[in-house]
């Protein structure tokens, strides 16, 4: 895992020298070369937003986070579902605010009974055994997988990330390391920055969950991302419903990193009557065959 890490810190650290426009180089730091100090630069506004990730860097984080979920829970050996999963993951992407990353989406099952889906930066995209077993067609997948997507699109992850500690890494490696990176030398503070980011965004998504507002603006874009794509969106008042009945407040997962699903039907203005319409059978069809054995409804 440090070895990783420690690979992903060189590639951002090259990405930010060559993907950095030109721009006003720092006045403070007179004699550097141009693509520091424009690296330096970056580094002081990094604060001022989250957006000045660039869809590369965002990849590169997103791996890194991957892996770090990935030594907590493994894959499922299971190619004909994570096929079906990432076909039905990719169609509904097209129809969000972010239909391209620029790594691309990707969709993995994870072989744990408990019950969570997340999405790391850049579109890498977990789903949970556990959480496959309570749901009972592709509409309500879709649902789940509609959710993490506007996520991604609003970029959640990465708003976990401390900025100052990115900022303080950057400028503080460009001032003392700028005779080093001829050499190909990692500063030693862009990579426990770029270490301790991971953490954090890894921590948001396992243990810390995102906040309220984050989860409630994902459920809203979620159903216009479900309309779009031509799903029911009111499958995912179902999927919130069953989560209700059982999953327990404060159990692993779901439970603890999530507001109460009552809490999020409250939000969507769900009533109970507000039921789904039938699953077209080429749908069940292609549900059943892929995720049939892994779901218990």
């Amino acid at each position: 895992m440090k070895n990783f890490c420690l690979l992903v810190s060189i590639l951002l650290c090259c990405g930010l020298l060559v993907s950095c426009q030109t721009g006003q180089l720092s006045s403070s730091l007179p004699g550097l070369s141009p693509a520091l100090s424009r690296a330096i630069g970056l580094g002081e506004k990094v604060a001022e937003s989250r957006q000045d990730l660039t869809p590369e860097q965002e990849y590169w984080l997103g791996r890194a986070v991957a892996a770090q979920i990935l030594s907590r829970y493994p894959a499922l050996d299971n190619e004909k579902a994570n096929a079906y999963l990432n076909r039905l993951g990719q169609a509904i992407a097209l129809h969000s605010l972010m239909p391209e990353t620029f790594g691309g989406y990707h969709f993995l099952l994870l072989n744990t009974d408990e019950v969570n889906a997340f999405a790391a930066p850049g579109g890498l995209i977990f789903v949970t055994k556990g959480l496959i077993g309570l749901i009972s067609g592709e509409g309500e997948l879709a649902a789940v997988l509609a959710h993490e997507i506007a996520h991604v699109q609003n970029r959640d992850a990465v708003g976990a990330i401390q900025q100052s500690r990115l900022t303080k890494a950057l400028t503080e490696a460009g001032k003392e390391e700028a005779g080093r990176y001829g050499s190909g030398r990692v500063p030693p503070e862009l990579v426990k920055s770029f270490s301790d980011s991971v953490t954090e965004v890894t921590t948001a998504l396992l243990i810390n969950g995102y906040s309220r507002d984050q989860e409630y603006a994902a459920d809203a874009a979620a159903k216009d991302i479900l309309d779009r794509s031509g799903y029911d969106k009111r499958c995912l008042f179902v999927v919130l419903r069953t989560m209700q009945k059982r999953v327990p407040a404060g159990s692993a997962g779901f439970g603890t990193t999530h507001p109460t699903a009552a809490q999020r039907l409250e939000a969507l203005r769900a009533t109970a009557s507000d039921q789904p319409a039938a699953e077209t059978k080429e749908r069940a069809r292609r549900f059943r065959d892929a995720l049939g054995a892994l779901s218990y409804r």
